[in-house]
């Protein structure tokens, strides 16, 4: 009789409540959800004949898109507000303003390293995510206040990345 999966007691599948988001120096707990990263091989089309043939074009990474809980202190959205200032980008307030936003800058003043991590039941990683050259896309401070919800306020961040490398059990998958 083969072995299994369910009689095998060390078989546990990867949960998505079992993970951890390191965002620069941004505090763990406030993270409430993340995307995984999602990887797209293009399609280059060849007509001959009546034949269509397929054949893998350009590799890109999609944006991912991370939930946090904004406390009082840290205060995430003046936080996230100032890194996207250390990018390049100033409030047109005089008439000689002159930046712009840069990828250079955006990348080293802006998130720092980004690390998503599957961990296991004991809190080590199974599978971990490493974001390269990543940067705000977007930044959504909380959207509508309502005198009637008790929820937390969130922030909502959209990021962009060149592409992402994957570590399991701290090898790098090649």
């Amino acid at each position: 009789m083969a072995d299994l999966f369910w009689s095998n007691i060390n078989t546990d599948p990867k949960r998505r409540f079992r993970f951890t988001l390191n965002i620069g120096n941004i505090p763990v707990w406030t993270v409430k959800t993340a995307t995984k990263p999602k990887v797209n091989v293009g399609t280059v089309e060849h007509q001959f004949l009546n034949h269509t043939f397929k054949y893998p074009g350009r590799v890109t990474w999609d944006n991912i898109t991370v939930t946090l809980v904004d406390p009082v202190d840290p205060d995430l959205a003046w936080t996230f507000l100032q890194k996207l200032r250390k990018s390049g980008y100033d409030y047109p307030t005089s008439s000689n303003i002159r930046g712009t936003i840069n990828k250079k800058e955006s990348v080293e003043q802006g998130l720092g390293g980004i690390v998503i991590a599957q961990i296991d039941a004991d809190g080590n990683p199974i599978e971990q995510w490493f974001l390269q050259n990543p940067w705000i896309v977007s930044i959504d401070f909380g959207g509508q206040l309502d005198y009637g919800a008790e929820e937390m306020n969130e922030i909502t961040l959209e990021l962009a990345y060149d592409w992402a490398e994957i570590k399991k059990h701290g090898k790098e998958a090649r």
